[in-house]
């Protein structure tokens, strides 16, 4: 069974990374980089400030503790498991599509692929936003689940991780999402705002 489901993962992620254009190989490697959201991590941030007022600074800190635990709770499997990433895979090496940099060297990532942090950030991010930001725009919340999707496709793209991998991180960031916005509705606004929890 385990055998069966790797096999489809390889096959599923030499499609997906075969999918390849020039403007594209750009593309999702610069949406990878994290240096390139922080402006919009800093509007959300803004955002907060200005539609919560004294609640911002306890949204903010689920905001820290969620990825916090998400981002840790991957690198603790990734090291359990210790998967290579496809990028590490010399049986792949004549199949792959990797990014390369103008110097000649190419773009593999670290040695673990299992599961996906990029992915697993992403959806956590995204599904905060879409709670305390998106109630009275529905579209912002399409918004966000598609840019979470795309920074996860764009790690099969670069050929640093399996399928599997990605889904894998998008259900746990989803989780850890979950999991600190319901502390969040049931006990840190009882203990900090003595407000009746909600859900």
């Amino acid at each position: 069974m385990m055998d069966q489901l790797l096999h489809w993962d390889e096959f599923f992620f030499l499609f997906f990374n075969g999918l390849h254009t020039s403007f594209l190989d750009k593309f999702f490697y610069f949406i990878t980089l994290i240096p390139v959201w922080i402006p919009l991590y800093l509007s959300i941030i803004l955002l907060i400030i200005h539609q919560y007022k004294k609640k911002s600074w306890l949204i903010i800190c689920t905001f820290i503790f969620t990825i916090l635990c998400t981002d840790q709770t991957c690198n603790l499997v990734k090291h359990s498991v210790k998967r290579p990433r496809p990028s590490h895979t010399e049986a792949l090496a004549t199949q792959i599509h990797l990014h390369q940099y103008p110097d000649g060297t190419y773009y593999y990532g670290g040695a673990y692929g299992f599961p996906s942090a990029h992915a697993a950030n992403a959806m956590a991010f995204a599904v905060l936003v879409i709670f305390f930001l998106t109630k009275r725009k529905k579209i912002l919340s399409v918004v966000f689940i598609i840019w979470a999707l795309l920074l996860a496709y764009s790690r099969i793209y670069l050929g640093v991780h399996y399928p599997l991998d990605i889904v894998t991180g998008l259900i746990l960031g989803c989780c850890w999402g979950l999991f600190w916005l319901y502390l969040y509705q049931r006990l840190f606004l009882k203990i900090f705002f003595k407000e009746t929890p909600t859900i």
